[in-house]
């Protein structure tokens, strides 16, 4: 059985590898990269004790090294199990979150030293690049120093893409909407990821597995109205007027009488800026599970309020029918071209003060 492999560095590239392998027949092997946590990583543990899991074997790589010696040092050692794994399996096929990472470009590069072909490079839809682009790539910077330097530091091989996705080792493009993605993306093979999360029990389970872990009852989650998902707490205290746009947010859901679950950031160090889970009607889901676990768990009717980011793009593809709200914020880089897709995404924006109306017109 020829085998595939899955690199993914984010719960949602993670997410969309749990997808796909489990609905085709090759041989599955995850490689979880750039993780901060290797020893106890709870993504490992889970898909490791998992009785359904879609891959035969995963390993597991670390990230976020500070210091260029001792980075150096990691991605070598990273280089050389990855040339062992490559050895072993001969991939015919290799998946990614995204193409700018060095492990997959590595992978690529050694399966063509190795054994003289080139695999079927695929990008994972990972929201956002997806559709507005990376407009970083685009820099100076970024086309000329930081792409000339990776190509004095590991080899001519590495390749810089215009944008996610956009680089010429991928061949095929798994999107959830596959007509809107970025002109870049257009030239590749497309396929529509949505449909492989259509009743995916493997998908359910292992969402299950995650909020299990985080002590989120599923039940619970089934039975919530509404669903508030907030950016990082930086972005709620930096820009002015942000945090009270909130809450009034906040008082116009109590106002509805809606069953609201509050999501915070992963990554907020206060648990509950709002201070939400004081108010009838609220509670608080745990902040640290990816929040594109929790959307296969949601029930279908529900209503997701969130700010203009991938948050709510993710939610439109996870959760087709859902009832998604966001709330108008021009400080956010690329604004107009998140309006732009929002609509083509049936996503409302509405200001923080007309929420009350917007549910009103979802809820008629």
């Amino acid at each position: 059985m020829a085998a595939e492999l899955y690199l993914a560095s984010t719960p949602l590239h993670i997410l969309n590898a749990v997808a796909i392998a489990s609905t085709r027949s090759a041989d599955a092997w995850l490689l979880l990269i750039d993780q901060q946590e290797v020893e106890s990583n709870h993504y490992f543990r889970i898909l490791s004790d998992m009785p359904d899991s879609p891959f035969a074997g995963q390993h597991i790589f670390p990230g976020r090294i500070k210091g260029h010696r001792a980075k150096l040092k990691s991605r070598r050692e990273t280089f050389a199990r990855i040339d062992d794994i490559v050895a072993q399996l001969a991939p015919k096929v290799i998946y990614t979150g995204n193409d700018r990472r060095i492990e997959f470009q590595y992978a690529m590069h050694s399966c063509q030293c190795q054994h003289g072909s080139i695999p079927r490079g695929v990008y994972m839809d990972e929201g956002t690049f997806t559709y507005v682009g990376r407009k970083d790539s685009t820099s100076f910077s970024d086309q000329y120093v930081d792409n000339l330097l990776k190509k004095l530091t590991y080899g001519l091989w590495w390749k810089n893409p215009v944008t996610i996705g956009g680089s010429a080792w991928i061949s095929d493009v798994y999107a959830a909407f596959p007509e809107l993605v970025h002109p870049l993306l257009q030239t590749k093979t497309l396929h529509p990821l949505q449909p492989l999360y259509n009743s995916n029990a493997t998908v359910k389970s292992f969402c299950r597995q995650l909020a299990s872990y985080f002590s989120a009852p599923a039940n619970g989650i089934a039975e919530l109205d509404c669903v508030l998902t907030l950016p990082h707490e930086s972005i709620i205290e930096r820009i002015p007027g942000y945090k009270e746009a909130m809450l009034s947010v906040v008082g116009q859901l109590q106002s509805a009488g809606l069953n609201t679950g509050v999501k915070y950031h992963p990554r907020n160090q206060n648990p509950d800026i709002l201070n939400a889970e004081s108010l009838p009607g609220f509670s608080l889901l745990p902040h640290r599970i990816p929040f594109e676990a929790l959307l296969p768990l949601l029930r279908d009717d529900v209503i997701i309020v969130g700010d203009v980011s991938s948050t709510l793009i993710n939610s439109r593809w996870l959760k087709p029918t859902a009832h998604l709200l966001s709330v108008a914020n021009p400080e956010v880089p690329l604004y107009e071209e998140f309006c732009a897709l929002f609509h083509k995404l049936d996503v409302e924006v509405t200001d923080s003060s007309h929420i009350t109306n917007a549910l009103q017109r979802t809820l008629s």
